[in-house]
C-alpha cells in the first residue's frame, strides 16, 4: 500500500471534511503481481559467483574464521545447526594438534546440475596452498532466492 495525498472535493473547505488540508488520505493500491506471473514460472539459475562465494564462506566456517550468522538467509536453520556442529569438531582437532595455520581458500572450478527446477546440487573446488577441498552444496530456490540446505566439505 503506498500514500498519496488526496485532494479536496471541488467547493468543499478542510472544516467541510472533518480533516486537516495537509493531512494525507491512504489510498490502496493494486497488489503487486505474484512471483510466478513475473518470471513466468521459470528459476533463474545461480550465478557460478555465487556459488564459489557460498563454498568459500562455509570452508571459512569450519575453519574458524567466518561467523555462521555472516552466512545469514543463505543457508537453512538445519545446515547452521550442522555447520556449528562440524565446526565445534574441527577447532577442538587444531586445539589438541595445536594446529595454529590459518588457510586461505581460493575457488576454481563449479560443476552444477539440476535435478529438478527449484535444487542446484553443485560441487566446488577450493586449493588452499598444496591442498584441494571438495565442497558440494545443495541449493534450493525458497522465497525467491537461493539458499542452501546441504554444505558437505571433504
Amino acid at each position: 500500500m503506498s500514500i498519496a495525498a488526496a485532494r479536496q472535493p471541488a467547493g468543499l473547505s478542510p472544516r467541510d471534511t472533518g480533516r486537516d488540508a495537509r493531512t494525507p488520505t491512504l489510498i490502496a493500491v493494486p497488489p503487486l503481481p505474484a512471483p510466478s506471473d513475473c518470471n513466468d514460472g521459470s528459476i533463474p539459475d545461480p550465478s557460478p559467483g555465487f556459488i564459489r562465494a557460498l563454498a568459500v564462506h562455509a570452508f571459512e566456517v569450519l575453519e574458524g574464521s567466518r561467523t555462521i550468522a555472516q552466512l545469514g538467509s543463505l543457508i537453512s536453520v538445519g545446515l547452521a545447526r550442522e555447520l556449528t556442529r562440524l565446526r565445534a569438531v574441527r577447532l577442538e582437532r587444531q586445539r589438541v594438534y595445536r594446529d595454529e595455520r590459518r588457510e586461505v581458500p581460493r575457488a576454481s572450478s563449479v560443476r552444477c546440475d539440476r535435478p529438478r527446477e527449484e535444487v542446484v546440487e553443485a560441487a566446488v573446488v577450493l586449493r588452499t596452498g598444496k591442498r584441494a577441498h571438495a565442497v558440494a552444496l545443495r541449493l534450493e530456490w525458497v522465497h525467491r532466492h537461493w539458499r542452501a540446505s546441504d554444505i558437505t566439505v571433504l
